[in-house]
């Protein structure tokens, strides 16, 4: 599959998700040449950027990485949403100017938990005020 199949593919398994998490204002911009993927207007008037990763294989055996170098400092992102394809899982990861977002989907071979970013604790859209 082309990378734009597999890139809109992860944007509507956004939608769907952002749809049945109850965000039901939810825009997408006729061109996407600003970084913007989608636009979510929360209960509070607030907008929100998203910008949508698909990805398809893990970096390494137990975890996934995107990398965000040509976003950072550009003000353009509030929120990455990580489509993980092959679970058909995504996580909403606010966006910090982060060169790289990586997410822990299991427990490495050396057991370590701490210090991970796990996938499963961004499953919900974020609020913010």
């Amino acid at each position: 599959m082309k990378s734009h199949a597999k890139g809109r593919i992860g944007e509507l398994a956004v939608r769907k998700s952002l749809l049945q998490q109850g965000y039901d204002k939810v825009y997408i911009p006729d061109v996407d040449t600003e970084q913007v993927d989608l636009i979510v207007e929360q209960d509070n008037g607030q907008f929100r950027r998203v910008q949508v990763k698909t990805v398809s294989k893990q970096k390494t055996g137990t975890s996934i990485e995107v990398n965000m170098t040509k976003y950072q400092k550009t003000g353009r992102v509030d929120v990455v949403a990580v489509y993980y394809a092959p679970k058909d899982m995504i996580a909403y990861v606010p966006y910090e100017n982060q060169n790289s977002i990586n997410l822990a989907l299991t427990t490495g071979k050396n057991n370590q938990r701490k210090g991970r970013n796990w996938f499963y604790e961004y499953e919900r859209f974020p609020e913010f005020s």
